[in-house]
């Protein structure tokens, strides 16, 4: 499970602090929701320089287990130094006006602190989970050791589902600000015993010694049942008051918590890694891409489809046909119109067929291409169709599907062929 407690964070837990960009930003809902994988910010911290020093000063903390005392202690005069303290006046970049507004105090220092250090750790814990998932499958939602508890947190303790649940994607703790809730993962015969047996209860009562009358600090036996379905949601709506979005979250859920932050690390690194592979030559970059979609990487994405991943690295004839300044075609959610028909293992194929099929570009702008396929005659074609996107001119696969000798003639007569024959 998650330890909140001081001590060194565990590496891949640094990673995720680490590989966060400086982001300033008057209003703590200005950097929101999975903008905290790739994002630092404090609030009300307008100037870099600031979130620098907050940012260095939680490094060190992380890195060397320091306690909040010892973070505090050591930041607190660098921040007095620079004028970032107590209340003052600010400019609110959003609406022009001057405020009087809270900047640091002991209090934000704290909030910063458990904020950041339970963030880190949960990212580093659901990188350990996913490596140890094969023999370890599920997650038990327990609660922290909190005096008091939120009542939708009570409720959904004892919870027990597959690691892969989509009930994990957002209910990996912590789950507000201040909570102490965890996960704990566990094996299937661990299973399969607290089925039959129960759980302890997390609310007994704390036992007392009967010859000295003193609390023992165990609680009582008493179980209660695990749960094997997923609690009932309760969603309630929240409106960002800087950007007015509008998202639905189940209640007992803060809005700002509301994320796995490991699943949100990794849909920043793979496209971080996506975007990267524009800066190498193509041989590098198509060999990369058949490592991503060889891996467990693809499986993860194709059963919950978040992030872009790369699908396949196209020639120079077809950026030329495109229009584009890239290489790379993005498998992104959304775009494909059925991809729910498709297996893991036709995904895979994706490199071959962007890389060596034949390629035709079409009157619209968008390229179709096509690449043998064996053990169907009927269907003898993978087709697979990449268009730009005109927001951010990035390639995008918008189709991708199996296609007959006729499919491959009516597209050769409708458009003008870049490279004839596939590649070997």
């Amino acid at each position: 499970m998650a330890n909140f407690e001081a001590g060194p964070v565990p590496r891949d837990a640094l990673a995720y602090f680490r590989d966060k960009d400086l982001r300033v930003g008057f209003d703590f809902q200005d950097v929101w929701g999975r903008e905290h994988a790739h994002a630092f910010t404090v609030a009300k911290a307008m100037k870099l320089d600031i979130l620098d020093d907050v940012r260095a000063g939680l490094d060190e903390a992380l890195a060397e287990g320091k306690t909040f005392r010892d973070f505090s202690r050591e930041l607190k005069p660098k921040l007095q130094e620079k004028g970032w303290w107590g209340i003052k006046e600010e400019l609110d970049p959003n609406t022009g006006e001057r405020r009087q507004v809270q900047l640091g105090s002991p209090r934000r220092l704290k909030t910063i602190y458990q904020s950041n250090l339970r963030s880190a750790r949960s990212a580093g814990q659901w990188q350990r989970i996913q490596r140890t998932k094969e023999t370890q499958p599920y997650l038990l939602y327990e609660l922290g050791p909190s005096e008091n508890h939120r009542e939708q947190h009570v409720a959904w303790a004892g919870t027990l589902l597959p690691v892969d649940h989509p009930w994990w994607r957002d209910h990996m703790t912590p789950n507000g600000y201040g909570c102490k809730c965890r996960v704990r993962q566990v094996s299937e015969v661990e299973a399969e015993r607290m089925e039959r047996e129960g759980i302890q209860d997390p609310l007994a009562e704390i036992e007392t010694d009967p010859e000295t009358g003193l609390p023992t600090g165990r609680r009582q036996r008493r179980t209660i049942p695990v749960r094997r379905e997923p609690p009932p949601t309760r969603t309630v709506s929240f409106t960002n008051r800087r950007t007015g979005e509008i998202t639905q979250v189940d209640q007992g859920l803060h809005p700002a918590w509301a994320t796995n932050p490991g699943q949100d690390r990794v849909r920043v690194l793979r496209d971080r890694m996506t975007g990267k592979l524009d800066t190498v030559d193509q041989r590098l970059a198509q060999a990369t891409t058949r490592d991503v979609m060889d891996s467990p990487i693809l499986a993860d994405w194709v059963r919950q489809p978040d992030g872009e991943l790369p699908a396949g690295i196209i020639e120079r004839r077809a950026q030329t046909a495109l229009r584009a300044d890239t290489q790379v075609v993005r498998l992104a959610p959304g775009r494909l119109p059925d991809p729910d028909s498709l297996a893991v293992e036709d995904y895979r194929q994706l490199p071959d067929v962007i890389n060596r099929g034949i390629l035709i570009a079409q009157d619209d702008g968008g390229l179709v291409i096509f690449r043998s396929r064996e053990g169907d005659t009927g269907n003898p074609w993978w087709m697979a169709t990449v268009q730009r996107s005109g927001d951010d001119q990035r390639l995008y696969l918008t189709d991708y599907r199996v296609a007959t000798d006729e499919d491959l003639e009516q597209v050769r007569l409708r458009g003008q062929v870049i490279r004839a024959s596939e590649q070997p």
